[in-house]
């Protein structure tokens, strides 16, 4: 048995960043000990030396998340201390929309890449990962698979009494005009459906975004809040569409087969939509024809869609259980 150390962004109560943990719990953890590196939630995230922590594990996973950022630099992630352990970094985003890339940080990038030590590297979707081998130009294979959330094991849907319509929003979009989502949930409020505004994460993410739901000034709105990851899953599970800030959100209710409108058209919701011929439910808050998306959001998705998903999902985490396993065999 080895140890193991995650580094991602674990312990802010993000919602598709607790499901990477409990993801490499759940995998890793089963086969390895584990210890998350940071022990701050804080800059700079480390009460003693990271030259320390590391020598206190056996190899080091990074991901997944838009961890790569190329006109930005964390210590938590991409510090040098760790390229002294094997790193295995497995399901990584890019976000290609930031079209500035600092010198500075491309070349610290390129040389964590290129580190005789990177034994691993994945991205969840193909752009990231033709992104990875053009600008950083590792020394090792660049494989690519569906976001890592998707091979999640997730709890029985939740029963509403009636048809239920979920919204999630986010503080960093807390000041964008509500006026043209007000009037949407208006709108489907009177065509029966219960509004729910659905808080996606625990801890520090849910006391703040608890706040941005309580904020939104829709009459009746359900305001749904939980500790428990599994809770906001089932729920996400129930509804019969989701309208989703957050890309975790849709990830987990395309996992249940639930419809989701995208009000955040990142590049990984671009690309995922793209590999699922959803487009057309790219959103945004201000979006004029928002309600008519939601509408058309009836659309069925491929069962045979989501199954490749998981599959590529299943197998993403499971290389890396495998790769890990070949450089610390049991004894």
């Amino acid at each position: 048995m080895a140890k193991i150390g995650l580094v991602g962004f674990f312990g802010w109560g993000n919602y598709g960043d607790e499901l990477f943990h409990r993801i490499w719990e759940n995998s890793i953890g089963s086969v390895h000990e584990t210890q998350l590196l940071h022990d701050k939630l804080e800059y700079p995230y480390f009460s003693r030396s990271a030259v320390d922590i590391a020598k206190e594990v056996d190899a080091i996973v990074i991901g997944g998340g838009d961890l790569v950022i190329p006109n930005k630099i964390s210590p938590l992630y991409w510090n040098k201390a760790w390229l002294n352990r094997p790193i295995y970094i497995s399901g990584v985003g890019v976000p290609t929309w930031i079209k500035h890339e600092a010198d500075d940080v491309m070349s610290r990038l390129r040389t964590f890449f290129q580190h005789k030590n990177v034994k691993y590297i994945s991205a969840r979707d193909l752009e990231s990962a033709e992104w990875i081998r053009k600008k950083l130009t590792p020394n090792v294979e660049v494989r690519h698979h569906a976001d890592l959330a998707f091979s999640g094991i997730y709890p029985p849907a939740k029963k509403f009494e009636k048809p239920t319509i979920g919204i999630s929003l986010r503080t960093h979009r807390a000041g964008s005009d509500p006026t043209v989502l007000l009037n949407a949930c208006r709108e489907l409020q009177k065509e029966g459906f219960d509004i729910m505004n659905i808080v996606m994460g625990t801890g520090r993410t849910r006391a703040a975004d608890l706040q941005v739901a309580t904020d939104f000034p829709l009459e009746n709105q359900i305001i749904f809040d939980s500790e428990d990851i599994d809770e906001i899953s089932s729920t996400i599970g129930g509804l019969h569409t989701l309208i989703s800030n957050k890309f975790h959100g849709t990830v987990v209710a395309t996992t249940y087969g639930v419809s989701s409108v995208v009000l955040s058209s990142t590049s990984k919701s671009r690309n995922l939509y793209r590999r699922l011929g959803r487009t057309p439910l790219l959103s945004s808050a201000t979006d004029e024809n928002l309600l008519q998306k939601v509408r058309l959001a009836a659309m069925p998705i491929s069962e045979d869609a989501i199954m490749t998903l998981r599959l590529e999902a299943y197998e993403g985490v499971h290389a890396v259980v495998r790769a890990i396993n070949n450089d610390f065999p049991a004894k």
